[in-house]
């Protein structure tokens, strides 16, 4: 028997959930991610390389959901994770998430690394000064799992490479430290045959070979493929590949490649319709001034989202099996686009999809409007755009 108590205790724990995380049934813009093609991407980089890979899911997993895909990728057969954040790696852990996860940016003075080290956390050491700290913290009798993170070039986070081969020592020597594991990261590996790649490689390659041949320090996982590495060079003398865009079937060229399914496809609404008479101007700072009478459609879905507003005037969109362009600035939470008689409330509106299932644009279309990259539109997916899961 339903009493006014418990219908008011289910009540107040609707509203609370509800305050934590906006349901899905409120939102107005999905992002369909499907798991086969996250899969297919991963067995097509493990053929590609010849090497087992280690994801890069940071960022939300590049919109994607880092905890849902974490888990798609475990159920693959992914032995290692890697994110960017110590912040990152602990949210996983406390997903449940038990296998090896690897990150490379923290503050050495904050209380996340402490925490990551008690979660058997594998931490990529950035400055070789970070080393007896981390040892500090690492409690009696337990060893911490690291990697040393090379500059080879990128001249961002990382141990400079004339000093690489002494942190090494210097983390073997350690008995607290357990270095399993050697990274770098390309700067441009998504031109083939570029020069300062191949540099790069040259200076990893023959920082592992000094490494075993004059110091006797053979170390399990070397990695400095990207996926621009993976698709474009060989790498398969390392033993690990670390691709990032290309497991969610992206080509960081900015180019579709058949070889990979972009897993990712955004639709939205048409959320109203309204007349706008002759002369007025649509949205912020009259970009766009109508010429004549226009029906339009007004889209939930602005640069809050992921749609950068650097489009303006110059995104498409898909409705009704037509490309319609944006009518003026680009605002936080809406676009308006042209209607077409056929349009009604409630209309399906692409943003991006997957060529091999036919849709019409891709997410390399949506980041050329913008001038920007793939990465950035992917990433900028967040909390508004309700996460659908396929064929998991």
């Amino acid at each position: 028997m339903v009493t006014k108590r418990n219908k008011k205790s289910v009540l107040n724990k609707t509203r609370k959930n509800t305050l934590l995380e906006i349901p899905s049934s409120y939102k107005d813009i999905t992002a369909t991610i499907d798991a086969n093609a996250i899969r297919h991407n991963i067995d097509y980089l493990r053929k590609k390389t010849g090497l087992d890979v280690m994801p890069v899911i940071k960022a939300n997993a590049y919109g994607h959901g880092i905890i849902e895909i974490s888990k798609i990728l475990r159920k693959h057969g992914v032995k290692h994770i890697g994110v960017a954040t110590l912040g990152e790696a602990i949210l996983l852990r406390n997903s449940g998430d038990k296998g090896d996860i690897v990150a490379w940016l923290y503050n050495i003075n904050g209380p996340e690394v402490k925490q990551a080290i008690l979660d058997r956390i594998t931490i990529s050491i950035i400055d070789e000064k970070d080393i007896p700290i981390i040892s500090k913290l690492t409690p009696k009798n337990k060893v911490t799992n690291v990697h040393i993170f090379v500059d080879t070039g990128i001249d961002r986070a990382a141990i400079p490479y004339n000093k690489s081969v002494d942190a090494a020592i210097a983390i073997t020597k350690d008995p607290k430290l357990n270095l399993v594991g050697m990274m770098s990261h390309l700067i441009q590996s998504e031109k083939k045959n570029d020069p300062t790649t191949l540099e790069q490689l040259k200076k990893f390659r023959n920082l592992r070979e000094n490494l075993i041949k004059n110091h006797n320090i053979n170390i399990s996982l070397v990695h400095i493929a990207n996926s621009g590495g993976c698709l474009n060079y060989d790498v398969s003398d390392f033993t690990l590949a670390r691709p990032g865009l290309a497991i969610y079937g992206v080509d960081p060229s900015g180019k579709y490649n058949k070889n990979l399914k972009p897993a990712m496809t955004i639709t939205s609404i048409i959320m109203q319709l309204k007349y706008i008479p002759k002369g007025y101007d649509i949205g912020y700072d009259r970009k766009y001034i109508t010429k004549k009478e226009m029906r339009v459609c007004v889209i939930p879905v602005g640069y809050a989202d992921f749609l950068p507003r650097s489009g303006s005037g110059k995104t498409y969109v898909y409705i009704n099996g037509s490309k319609r362009k944006v009518l003026g600035n680009i605002s936080m939470d809406q676009i308006v686009i042209e209607a077409k008689p056929v349009d009604k409330v409630g209309d399906n509106v692409l943003f991006f999809g997957d060529p091999h299932k036919g849709a019409k644009q891709s997410v390399y279309d949506i980041a050329k409007y913008s001038n920007t990259i793939t990465d950035e539109v992917l990433s900028r997916t967040n909390y508004r755009v309700n996460l659908k899961y396929i064929n998991l």
